[in-house]
């Protein structure tokens, strides 16, 4: 590592969840440290998900009850920690390390929603009747989980694209961010799936 140790890493950063999920790309052959500009394996997963969106509507696992009881059980979790001293503080902690790339909230690397396949192709599934990718997945429930936090939507767009950049690296997985990962840009459409999370939580309040 070039910013850290590895033993001061595994002290400081690497808690209890992200071990697990460590393992979990390990057991599946995926890189131990993953970033944004990753486009590899994501994962064994529990449905065959395809890889292109010209099926027809029956082949696409529908993930709807599935997504939506992970924000519930999430946005309880998180209501439950602002709550507590130092709550809001605790939820930003809380993001930091399991919204990263490839951590427990990443829905990509969960063997129940879309990722991408053991040769990089992107992964699809149903979700409230649309034909969506992985990534529509992972950023949607980011934008819902930011809404539900009551962090401004500019706010959360801003730190996924400099996210994107790697220039948070450093604090997640204790890297400088390569020359890769600085030129990578967080795509449009992982801006509107946030946007479309926000949407979603408004409308449920």
């Amino acid at each position: 590592m070039n910013l850290l140790s590895k033993n001061l890493f595994n002290k400081c950063i690497l808690t209890s969840g992200r071990l697990k999920m460590l393992h979990w790309r390990e057991l599946n052959g995926c890189p131990d440290i993953v970033n944004a500009a990753y486009d590899g394996y994501t994962g064994a997963k529990f449905h065959k998900f395809p890889t292109g969106k010209s099926f027809r509507l029956c082949a696409y696992p529908d993930v709807t009850k599935d997504f939506n009881r992970l924000k519930h059980i999430l946005v309880k979790d998180i209501k439950k920690t602002k709550s507590e001293v130092f709550g809001s503080f605790k939820v930003l902690k809380m993001f930091l390390e399991n919204f990263a790339t490839g951590e427990k909230w990443d829905t990509k690397f969960l063997p129940e929603f879309p990722g991408r396949d053991r040769s990089g192709r992107v992964q699809f599934a149903k979700y409230n009747g649309k034909i969506v990718a992985g990534n529509y997945l992972s950023n949607h429930i980011y934008g819902f989980l930011c809404a539900a936090a009551g962090i401004p939507e500019k706010l959360s767009k801003f730190v996924a694209r400099i996210y994107s950049k790697g220039f948070i690296e450093p604090l997640i997985s204790g890297e400088i961010p390569n020359k890769t990962l600085l030129k990578f840009k967080d795509p449009i459409s992982d801006q509107e799936a946030i946007s479309a999370g926000y949407k979603e939580f408004r409308e449920l309040k």
